[in-house]
């Protein structure tokens, strides 16, 4: 207690009541395949160049770039990025000279790349003998017509041909008679204007190319040689990611809300077959991840190429192919699952590419968060306008949604002049409690901002004090909470209630060193299914004056 020696006025500061601060719910992480950085670090990013300052670019087969990409486009802010270890997988490689080349991402898909090189102007002899080389040439990146026209035809199980496919249909690519022979292959890119193979090339094609990778330079001096025919990229591995180190990783960083992992669609066996149960499995330890700790929300993407009927037996755990083990059911309030695949338009290459959902979900999500609220629903024809998704992999219709919906699969719809929407707004959870993903995460952010924020109650006096001003930081913040609209009642009563007093925390109870605050929310509920109820008005008397 202060002495006073002298009259005089004193001055003391009284602390006032403590703020509690609202817990961040936009930032977002993705784990996932790189061009490069570190590995099973999570780096915070702020802007899609500062991604390619680490990570680098847009690459085939390795969609997290894509799903950060479309993150920021989507109006998300800031986002940790992980790098998975892709170590036990090897690329694809071949050689322009002393230049060496290998496909962008790891894996056995690489192997069906050629390369041609050609004179950057067309020119034609009168006997048809290959024209002389000219000091500018170009460089494509190519793929047989045949292999393209197999699948087509007769059906594959190979992810990465099954997307080539799609790819090549999606862009009105048509086939081309390449070099001196009569094969005609599909040209996925298109270089033109080189005279060597060196710095320049490498740099280029690097910051470029959706498919092919530069390790070493050739000379900046020599001009490669044309191709006869297309040259064949070789060898290539597919291998195990590593999920699990980079989820552990999370655990030490404050202030995540939302976990995507892009690569689970590309999960497949050492053949490229897709491989659902292990896709399920790895689905199921995000969910559990977020579980544990209660501050994540994860967004899961489908496989690819699943009609309605498929990607509901794969949520359910019913979908796996005879032959494989048995795949889990994807049941959790921590996490959705929206469906189908999306297309985003590549400004580099003036080409549609198709991706899991997760990225441009997630960027409605940020964007929802920041204009409106964790409480709003990040779906429907405002909320949910993905503005930047040039096409959906497959077209839904009402007796789609009719399947999935119940199933807690998120639709991405294509509606007449909206566009493409989001047209779900449910958690995977089969408990009807949570069936909201809006709901689920309102009390994620309720709970983070209370547990960040009422830090300074640990080893304070268990009493009446502490029990009052306990109460009267929470009740402020509900009530600002109800007032943006977080909460439903006509009073902050009728919202919300928080009890911390003697009659739930008696004597054994502090004793115990315990403190017991229970409350008690209304949440908002989204209007998913809206009933316009029409009848004839039968005509009488004009009543009016």
């Amino acid at each position: 207690m202060a002495t006073y020696q002298h009259p005089g006025i004193y001055i003391q500061e009284i602390p006032g009541a403590r703020s509690i601060q609202g817990a961040s719910t936009s930032v977002a992480v993705f784990l996932g395949i790189t061009d490069a950085g570190p590995v099973n670090t999570p780096t915070l990013i702020t802007s899609w160049n500062a991604y390619t300052r680490q990570f680098g670019g847009l690459v085939w087969m390795g969609f997290n770039a894509w799903a950060v990409y479309e993150f920021f486009q989507e109006g998300g802010s800031a986002c940790y990025v992980v790098r998975l270890d892709d170590s036990k997988s090897s690329a694809a490689a071949a050689s322009v000279d002393t230049a060496k080349l290998v496909a962008a991402t790891k894996g056995i898909w690489g192997a069906s790349l050629m390369y041609c090189i050609s004179n950057n102007a067309t020119q034609r002899t009168e006997d048809n003998t290959p024209p002389p080389q000219t000091p500018v040439f170009n460089f494509q990146v190519v793929v047989p017509a045949a292999l393209i026209d197999n699948v087509v035809k007769a059906g594959t199980d190979n992810f990465a041909l099954q997307l080539l496919v799609d790819y090549v249909s999606q862009n009105g690519l048509a086939p081309t008679v390449l070099g001196t022979g009569a094969t005609t292959y599909y040209v996925l890119e298109t270089f033109t204007g080189f005279t060597n193979a060196g710095p320049d090339f490498a740099a280029r094609i690097n910051a470029q190319s959706m498919f092919v990778r530069v390790t070493q330079p050739g000379s900046p001096t020599t001009r490669p040689s044309n191709t006869g025919t297309p040259m064949a990229f070789t060898g290539g591995s597919s291998g195990e990611l590593d999920f699990e180190t980079a989820q552990d990783s999370l655990k030490t960083i404050q202030g995540l809300s939302l976990l995507a992992q892009p690569e689970t669609a590309a999960i497949t066996d050492a053949n490229g077959k897709v491989d659902l149960t292990k896709q399920s499995t790895v689905i199921n330890q995000g969910l559990a991840l977020c579980q544990e700790l209660t501050n994540l929300f994860y967004v899961a993407d489908p496989p690819f190429g699943q009609n309605v009927q498929q990607i509901v037996a794969f949520k359910l755990g019913t979908g796996q192919p005879s032959g494989q083990a048995p795949q889990p059911p994807i049941d959790s309030s921590y996490g959705s699952l929206y469906y189908p695949w999306a297309w985003i338009f590549n400004p580099l290459s003036n080409s549609n590419v198709p991706i899991p959902p997760s990225g441009p979900v997630l960027g409605r999500y940020a964007y929802t968060d920041s204009a409106i609220g964790v409480w709003q629903s990040p779906a429907g024809v405002s909320d949910g306008a993905m503005r930047t998704v040039a096409a959906l992999e497959r077209q839904l219709t009402d007796s789609d949604q009719d399947q999935l919906n119940p199933q807690g699969i998120n639709a991405l719809r294509n509606l007449i002049n909206y566009g493409n929407v989001i047209y779900g707004a449910r958690t995977v959870s089969q408990d009807p409690q949570w069936a909201y993903l809006s709901v689920r995460r309102l009390f994620i952010y309720v709970e983070q901002s209370l547990k960040n924020s009422l830090q300074w109650v640990v080893f304070e006096s268990n009493d009446q004090a502490l029990w009052s001003a306990v109460t009267r930081d929470i009740a402020a913040f509900l009530t600002t909470l109800w007032q943006q609209g977080g909460l439903l009642g006509a009073t902050a009563s009728e919202a919300f209630f928080v009890t911390c007093d003697a009659s739930n925390n008696p004597p054994e109870t502090r004793m115990t060193g315990l403190l017991y605050i229970d409350i008690g929310l209304a949440p908002v509920y989204p209007a998913e299914f809206v009933v316009i109820r029409i009848t004839q008005k039968t005509a009488g008397p004009d009543s009016g004056g």
